[in-house]
């Protein structure tokens, strides 16, 4: 693989990236999976890059200008994406701000680097010497590696820049589809139920139920919370149980014996009904 990045292609690389993004499904995972692979791969080619001098200018612009960000593009997206998870709020409405304030801030980057980017929309090359060939000096003012780029024999003025152009983009769109799922969510969580069915064992018998469910993440991928599961369930079952989800968890943690005493009772009520069939 670092022998067909070395040569210019990015094909391996994505094949890999690819493998990871099928073989694991929970997302924070994954993202830690695939900052952990891009990471051991940027350091093959840091080392790699110390001694290395490219046959031609144009190779060099190619490395830096082509594979090396998209590269690092991948990196910065999915370190963003393991921030993003691991801030967000439980409540779904404070989600959508949470979000909604990281589109802001991609949207200020643009801002602050357009000059920059209309010059790669529109394939420009005249300045492409001065921003992806490496130099023993470097202009303070164009000097744009920054964090993992700050060795001059590792990086050119603008690779890092481009970089970060590339996983923005990336990162914009999966915050608005974020940002969409959420609203939809929220959109279907305001319909009223018109069911006539109610909820007539235990309450905590139906709390039992919801924590089953949320621990066993069958609801957005994992990322419904306890409240927005309970308030489905009240609406439902035309019960209210908010104020006593958690303290009515704590008494099922409490219990000495059985503490899935309802989930059990399920289990064996189904078990009986399949093994009646079968009579």
């Amino acid at each position: 693989m670092i022998t067909a990045i070395k040569n210019n292609s990015l094909l391996d690389f994505e094949n890999e990236l690819s493998l990871i993004l099928n073989t694991y499904s929970d997302e924070i995972e994954k993202a830690k999976k695939i900052i952990m692979f891009i990471e051991d791969i940027l350091k093959q080619l840091s080392d790699w890059l110390k001694n290395h001098a490219f046959e031609t200018v144009q190779d060099e612009i190619t490395f830096f200008k082509e594979v090396k960000p998209n590269i690092v593009a991948k990196l910065i997206f999915y370190k963003e994406v393991l921030l993003l998870i691991a801030t967000q709020p439980i409540d779904k409405n404070k989600k959508v701000k949470h979000f909604e304030k990281k589109l802001d801030s991609i949207n200020q980057f643009h801002r602050k680097n357009r000059e920059f980017i209309k010059y790669i929309k529109s394939q420009s090359t005249q300045f492409d010497e001065l921003y992806f060939t490496r130099k023993e000096y470097k202009d303070l003012i164009l000097n744009d590696c920054i964090v993992i780029n700050q060795d001059a024999k590792l990086c050119t003025s603008h690779d890092y820049l481009l970089a970060k152009v590339i996983a923005y983009e990336l990162l914009a769109l999966h915050v608005e589809n974020r940002i969409d799922n959420l609203n939809k969510s929220c959109s279907i969580m305001n319909i009223q139920f018109n069911s006539n069915l109610h909820w007539t064992a235990k309450n905590v018998d139906l709390i039992e139920l919801i924590y089953a469910l949320h621990e066993a993440k069958v609801f957005d991928n994992g990322e419904a919370d306890i409240k927005e599961i309970t308030h489905v369930f009240e609406k439902a079952f035309q019960i209210e149980l908010e104020d006593k989800v958690y303290g009515s968890f704590g008494d099922i943690k409490k219990r000495k014996t059985n503490q899935t005493r309802f989930l059990s009772h399920l289990q064996k009520v189904l078990e009986t009904k399949i093994e009646n069939d079968y009579k």
